[in-house]
């Protein structure tokens, strides 16, 4: 199979600091539910009581109810547009919350699919996730002779904090399940406390070979922001992504990962942090193990399955679903509503190693993935976190070794971002001790005086303890668009080998029974 993209668009827009705003908290959040649907009124109602959501961070809208038919979890393209998008973005300017919002939380009841796509529908989430994308590059793909449209992910494996002032879009999830009782557990878990160990696993289908480790993860995009001439994905890329993975995570002290490199399709003793596999795509699945699968607190999933995430009603048949693993117990999933090509599969080794050092869920799964505007669900309340050991006082953290997952509330900037670009400083309000906090990447705003919760991992810097891969909760100046300058006009083509996702039964299905895997 070949894929081509195809840049249509692309602009550079440079940043100013604007006005202080949170960052990172609630406040950040918009909750939409659909006025339509008791269930999805009553889901967003506890999340935003659970989460401490502002009143004002609640948008309704009006659609057929999802929650009870399986035909109302599709919606035509312009019904979206009229009833979904329009509405969002009509609230989000009236009360002026386009760039203090970060992440949009669907309910079950809002739809999940448009009726139509060339290979079934794109999702309602990842539209919503491209308004007003800073930057566009229009991803075109071709395969027999027909075309599609998605957008490269440019928050793609960043190192920092996601505001929608620098990126655009917004990184949008969804709490649904099953039943109401499922969608309202993702919040519980989401909030409930946690233990380390954290147990993780990585389960490689060794038939579709192991590929090169040390190439992963392969990106759509070159440093530049322009398209990788080169770029090539394969199965074993996937299976290579999730040994790297386990390469990067395994020496974490709190972390205990097990990767399976054999043909066996496994479980776990364990209740999982973490867990990404082949799913029903893997020559030895097993159902029974499927669904033997438990989760722990704030533990995430995905898997590499065309339709896992098809719908959220009970069903029979077909491929593995998301849903089950919900059902199971896991905070927060990512799956696809139709065919989505192997290239859109979170990378296990971007999405793992930014949870575990403290990342939100919503930031994990969007960095992680290569494409947005397309087919991807991703389930859970975006601000579940891991918090490794939850301590008072920054003496506490310096005490615990390299690669410990720390969260420190309520700490004074004393040099923030302004000054030193990746980093900044904190201490205690009684300058007893203090530690410098490293972002990844330059992030304007973070001011002297400000005041912050912080988790990452604890780390040296030139003989200096630190806290790396750092998120944060507070009040920051976050930049802004100042202007767009045109870039050049010529498109450029790039032509790559993309594999639709592979089935592990030959039966026929109306989405995939011209994708037969080798």
């Amino acid at each position: 199979m070949r894929v081509c993209l195809v840049l249509l668009t692309a602009t550079l827009s440079s940043l100013v600091p604007g006005p202080a705003t949170a960052l990172g908290g609630p406040e950040n959040v918009l909750v939409v539910q659909n006025g339509n649907s008791p269930t999805s009124c009553r889901i967003a109602a506890y999340y935003a009581t659970r989460r401490g959501i502002p009143a004002g961070n609640l948008v309704t809208v009006s659609t057929a109810d999802s929650s009870q038919s399986s035909s109302a979890e599709a919606i035509s393209p312009q019904d979206y547009e009229d009833l979904i998008e329009t509405p969002i973005r009509t609230y989000l300017s009236a009360h002026g919350l386009a760039n203090q919002i970060q992440f949009i939380v669907l309910t079950k009841g809002v739809p999940l699919v448009l009726n139509t796509g060339t290979w079934g529908g794109k999702s309602v989430d990842s539209l919503l996730s491209a308004i007003d994308l800073v930057n566009p590059l229009t991803v075109v793909l071709e395969w027999n002779n027909q075309t599609d449209t998605a957008f490269a992910n440019r928050y793609w494996q960043a190192p920092e904090p996601f505001t929608h002032s620098s990126y655009g879009g917004y990184l949008v999830t969804r709490l649904d399940g099953y039943t109401e009782a499922e969608a309202k557990a993702l919040v519980d878990r989401a909030l409930a406390g946690q233990g380390a160990p954290y147990y993780l696993l990585l389960d490689v289908d060794a038939r579709r070979g192991l590929g090169n480790p040390s190439l992963q993860p392969k990106s759509l995009l070159l440093p530049d922001g322009t398209l990788d001439p080169d770029y090539l994905m394969d199965y074993f890329d996937f299976n290579a992504d999730l040994i790297r993975a386990s390469q990067v995570i395994s020496d974490r002290p709190q972390l205990s990962v097990e990767l399976e490199t054999t043909d066996a399709f496994v479980s776990s003793p364990y209740s999982l942090a973490g867990y990404e596999s082949w799913g029903s795509n893997d020559g030895g699945f097993s159902a029974t193990t499927y669904h033997s699968l438990a989760f722990a607190t704030a533990g995430l999933a995905e898997t590499a399955v065309s339709t896992s995430a098809r719908t959220f009603l009970p069903t029979s048949g077909g491929q593995s679903l998301i849903a089950d693993l919900i059902a199971r117990g896991a905070a927060g999933a990512k799956g696809y509503v139709t065919e989505p090509f192997l290239d859109a599969v979170a990378s296990p080794t971007v999405l793992f190693d930014l949870y575990t050092s403290g990342r939100n869920l919503a930031e994990s799964y969007y960095a992680a993935s290569r494409l947005i505007g397309w087919k991807d669900v991703v389930v859970g309340d975006p601000l579940c976190s891991l918090t490794g050991s939850s301590l008072q006082t920054i003496a506490e953290a310096k005490a615990l070794p390299d690669g410990s997952l720390v969260s420190l509330p309520g700490k004074a900037v004393t040099a923030g971002t302004n000054d030193l670009g990746n980093r900044f400083y904190i201490q205690e309000q009684d300058r007893s001790s203090g530690i410098q906090v490293y972002l990844g990447k330059t992030f304007p705003g973070i001011a002297e005086g400000a005041i912050v919760s912080v988790r990452g991992l604890m780390g040296t810097r030139n003989g200096e303890r630190a806290i790396l891969n750092a998120s944060l909760i507070g009040s920051v100046a976050v930049a802004s668009r100042a202007g767009v300058a045109a870039a050049s006009s010529s498109k450029t083509r790039v032509r790559i080998r993309a594999t639709p996702l592979p089935r592990a039964s030959r039966r026929r299905n109306v989405l995939h029974h011209e994708r037969i895997a080798p």
